[in-house]
């Protein structure tokens, strides 16, 4: 491996891929890394396979935008993980991979695993990596659950929100971030642990069975909703576009010219009140900051100094369009930005030096899509951690059973 090349760290190890959602993102995170990714699916694909958005109105299974951004790079082999006819073949295959991912609801997981904890007895260096809602045990095991419910079980829908009102005071409805974010959280748990029992393995020979609560890895982050409560036993208040916290701090968002929403304050470092002040003066807007008047009624009143800072800071982000503002900002040192919609990163000059988007073809569609296409490089060279599309079902079937030296009998199963 050259020196720097991410992207093949984990070359040369095999994972077996068997399951949902959940372990998705871990299985791309994996692969994004080297490893080479074998999806074992039903005859019917995957549940990822059926859902939206869809390429045409079809539905088709096999045109699922979702199941094409997180399977990347990884190969898709048909084999019912249940049927008993398939032990065999689970087998051969164990007896090649370093690692087994197993992930859905518990029924499903607990059901699996007697398999994988024999097939690990007789391959030692076997990892099992299990990820489900709640764990293996524990009250809530059996427990039904989305996406949507981990977050609100976790805590983080919790601290993310609005403003409080006037009317209702600090009761505002809380918010859920971004759709799959307790599966990425689990996912990228899974895929920290993988690394460390790889790093184990080295060390001693010996695998590991992994288990991993996507309630768990959601309630760790929270941020400072957990300590402060316990530390303090207060409550941190949803804040719009702002963290969490006990008292309201002060709002951040103002719209530019152009109508974009603009992420901007000033602290009280004397740096930002300078640069504050050079904006104010590139744009002529009549002010007092930096008088001798206005440092008194710092000194007599910071709240009243405050508000004044702020009342400039919106007459110069109404003055300017928001690009123009973030570069003018940036370059005194204030740390402001626009707010961004996802799909205004495509055209983004940094993502772009940075070659941020791979150009990964779809040979059955005739043309070339843009993926995240890096999870991590060596900053210089163009070298993308994902280069090939995800599979069609059963793509590699012939290959991966050939390999395991699968006999033409057992192929019909």
């Amino acid at each position: 491996m050259s020196a720097g090349n991410l992207s093949d760290s984990l070359a040369g190890f095999t994972i077996l891929e068997i399951g949902e959602q959940p372990g998705d993102y871990a299985a791309l995170l994996l692969a994004g890394l080297g490893a080479e990714v074998i999806k074992i699916e039903p005859r019917e694909g995957t549940e990822s396979r059926r859902i939206g958005p869809f390429v045409s109105e079809s539905r088709d299974r096999e045109e699922s935008l979702f199941f094409w951004r997180y399977n990347l790079n990884k190969k898709s082999a048909v084999l019912d993980a249940d049927a008993p006819s398939s032990a065999s073949t689970l087998a051969a295959l164990a007896s090649r991979a370093d690692i087994v991912l197993l992930s859905g609801e518990y029924e499903t997981v607990r059901r699996r695993l007697p398999l994988w904890q024999k097939l690990a007895a007789e391959n030692p260096r076997l990892i099992v990596c299990t990820i489900t809602p709640f764990g293996l045990d524990g009250p809530y095991r059996e427990l039904k659950t989305t996406d949507l419910v981990q977050m609100a079980l976790g805590g983080i829908m919790a601290v993310c929100g609005y403003d409080p009102d006037k009317e209702h005071k600090y009761d505002t409805p809380p918010i859920a971030p971004a759709m799959w974010h307790s599966f990425h959280l689990g996912g990228e748990y899974a895929a920290i642990a993988i690394m460390a029992a790889i790093n184990f393995r080295e060390l001693t020979g010996e695998g590991q069975l992994i288990d991993v609560s996507v309630h768990e890895a959601v309630n760790t982050c929270t941020e400072i909703a957990i300590p402060t409560y316990i530390y303090s036993g207060q409550v941190v208040m949803r804040q719009t576009a702002r963290h969490a916290a006990t008292i309201i701090t002060h709002a951040r968002l103002t719209e530019s010219a152009d109508g974009v929403y603009m992420l901007a304050s000033i602290s009280p470092f004397v740096r930002e009140q300078r640069a504050l002040t050079e904006l104010a003066d590139q744009l002529g807007i009549a002010h007092v900051l930096g008088t001798a008047e206005f440092t008194q009624l710092d000194k007599d009143d910071a709240g009243a100094a405050a508000l004044y800072r702020n009342d400039i800071l919106v007459q110069i982000i109404a003055g300017l369009k928001a690009d123009d503002l973030f570069h003018r900002a940036q370059s005194l040192g204030l740390a402001w930005s626009p707010i961004r919609r996802p799909e205004d990163n495509l055209n983004d000059p940094h993502f772009a030096a940075r070659h941020t988007f791979a150009e990964i073809e779809h040979p059955e569609m005739g043309r070339t899509l843009r993926y995240p296409g890096t999870v991590a490089s060596d900053g210089h060279d163009p070298h993308f951690s994902y280069t090939r599309r995800a599979p069609r079902l059963g793509e590699h079937t012939e290959e991966i059973l050939r390999r395991a030296g699968v006999t033409q009998r057992e192929k019909n199963l």
